[in-house]
């Protein structure tokens, strides 16, 4: 073999040497990723855990972790602090955060289009209609927002003004004061009917909605997914990332009505959760999140309404009496949705 042979034999060995073996691809590693409730874990959050447990996050590239919440104002400080990515709270705890403490988060998708915000009584009430509140005592948690949005309540129902005798509690003793006849009705989110009912029906009592606030025309944005904005700027796609598997979580628990199975994943993680109320309170949310507008195809799943959030912002910077009025491109950005109209 001559001289020029060997050499290039060599250059063949190492350049078939230099080219890895073939074999299965290596999976890509997962980012960390945390979601904070507003709340307990229960129904209304099937979508999330949906995603969860079909790999939807994971295909994605994201490994979820999901922590239950204590309120909204709670949600956007622990995400201004920087302990999770994004969170669940209502648009009002948002906006009075960015307006009275200039909180650097804004809404990065719409979940409730409209406030789930309900007026329970007992079945054998002879109350029948808003109107028959007056003069009767009704429950209420300190900072609830059905009492701040009281106002805005009597306006739409005809209720007279400040007509009503409110008995302050924690919200966990507003369903049994109703129960035992302590007082005349209970404000509470429509999406916890079924489990209210089932601890009356415990003590052979029924309870029923009187009224649904969104039936009346509240016109809110209401419980929104938040990020931070340093998050926004910085790992925008690692947010599209998330909601695109959270839409596809909504998509398949919701909008497709596999709510049994969705509960069976809550109840995987939270075992504690009553799967009668959980399953209750799934079936009310999807109205929520499927309004007549998504489902008319007017706008996407997650998409803010401008006109709808101005209305938002100027109806609670008035009854909370904030310290400015937010612009709105503080407040929200469609930008990372999968779709758009």
């Amino acid at each position: 073999m001559t001289r020029a042979a060997r050499t290039l034999l060599t250059l063949l060995a190492l350049a078939f040497a230099a080219v890895p073996a073939s074999g299965p691809a290596q999976p890509r590693p997962l980012r960390p990723w945390t979601l904070i409730l507003d709340f307990v874990p229960t129904g209304e959050y099937v979508p999330h855990y949906t995603a969860l447990e079909k790999g939807w996050y994971r295909d994605e590239g994201l490994d979820v972790k999901i922590l239950r919440g204590q309120g909204s104002g709670d949600t956007i400080k622990r995400i201004a602090a920087g302990q999770g990515e994004v969170g669940i709270a209502d648009m009002s705890a948002l906006i009075a955060a960015r307006a009275n403490t200039d909180v650097k988060a804004k809404g990065i998708a719409l979940w409730y289009r409209r406030p789930p915000h309900g007026i329970f009584v007992r079945a054998d009430s002879p109350i029948k209609t808003p109107k028959d509140l007056e003069g009767k005592r009704l429950a209420i948690s300190p900072g609830n927002s059905h009492q701040i949005l009281w106002p805005v309540f009597e306006k739409l129902s005809g209720l007279k003004p400040n007509s009503v005798t409110w008995v302050t509690m924690d919200a966990a003793s507003m369903p049994p004061s109703l129960i035992k006849g302590a007082t005349d009705a209970v404000p509470f989110f429509v999406v916890h009917e079924a489990r209210i009912r089932k601890i009356a029906k415990q003590q052979n009592v029924d309870l029923r909605l009187l009224s649904a606030w969104a039936d009346l025309g509240l016109d809110l944005s209401s419980t929104s997914l938040v990020a931070r904005e340093d998050t926004i700027a910085k790992d925008p796609d690692g947010l599209k990332a998330f909601l695109r598997a959270t839409l596809k979580g909504a998509d398949y628990a919701f909008r497709d009505k596999h709510f049994e199975e969705g509960v069976g994943y809550v109840l995987k993680h939270h075992p504690e959760v009553d799967p009668d109320g959980a399953l209750g309170a799934a079936q009310v949310a999807e109205r929520f999140v499927y309004a007549e507008e998504v489902t008319s195809g007017k706008a996407a799943v997650g998409q803010f309404d401008p006109a709808r959030l101005e209305k938002t912002r100027d109806t609670y910077t008035q009854y909370l009496e904030l310290k400015r009025k937010v612009p709105l491109e503080e407040l929200y950005t469609n930008d990372l949705l999968p779709d758009r109209k």
